[in-house]
């Protein structure tokens, strides 16, 4: 991936030619470049919520609602996550239809970036939607009185979401989402490289010191 050079049209800094980046200090502090290394990190944090919650719902006798979770994961990722989240970040900037990004990777572009940040409803929305995904399983583990497998899953679920915020979230450039823990002088500079992407921002009233 990082053979593309200048591979978007609004011209974000993350999908311009990796070999400028080398005096850049923002790499060592902020995700910025599609490596396959964060994307699989994201995946197996994930995984250690995804398994138990699964075997969690077929020992409940609820395994056929696995297709039910799957078909939200689906939307939510593909459809509702990409309108609220996906579509603000830098990583959505690039040309094509495909998302490359160290997450939501793959996901079919169906909005247009947008490189201002999150209003309140959208933030809301994601919180919602994160609430829908990890509450779905439990629910019918609970249902069933299935009280081990619902405290390993409920245990994974915190690990996947500290290993987000530690690993992830400190990191990620989608500076606007509601669990991004990026410090304020970090984002300002990568702002100050970004002119459309900075703009945007201070036009929602957002201050750069």
């Amino acid at each position: 991936m990082n053979e593309i050079k200048d591979r978007n049209s609004p011209k974000v800094c993350t999908w311009k030619d990796p070999k400028g980046c080398k005096e850049c200090s923002l790499q060592y502090n902020l995700k910025c470049k599609f490596h396959e290394k964060y994307l699989l990190s994201f995946l197996i944090s994930f995984l250690i919520f995804a398994i138990p919650a699964i075997l969690g719902l077929i020992i409940s006798g609820y395994g056929w609602f696995i297709l039910g979770w799957i078909g939200f994961m689906l939307f939510f990722f593909n459809f509702w996550e990409s309108r609220i989240l996906c579509r603000h970040c830098p990583f959505y900037a690039e040309d094509g239809n495909i998302l490359h990004c160290i997450a939501n990777y793959g996901s079919y572009k169906l909005w247009k970036y947008n490189p201002k940040p999150m209003n309140k409803l959208e933030k809301f929305q994601l919180i919602l939607g994160f609430m829908i995904l990890g509450g779905y399983p439990l629910c019918f583990m609970l249902l069933n009185q299935q009280c081990l497998i619902l405290f390993i899953s409920i245990l994974g679920l915190i690990s996947f979401f500290t290993i987000l915020l530690l690993k992830t979230c400190s990191r990620c450039i989608n500076f606007s989402c509601p669990f991004n823990r990026v410090p304020k002088n970090i984002v300002d500079a990568y702002l100050k490289k970004n002119p459309i992407m900075k703009d945007a921002w201070l036009e929602q009233g957002y201050k750069i010191d």
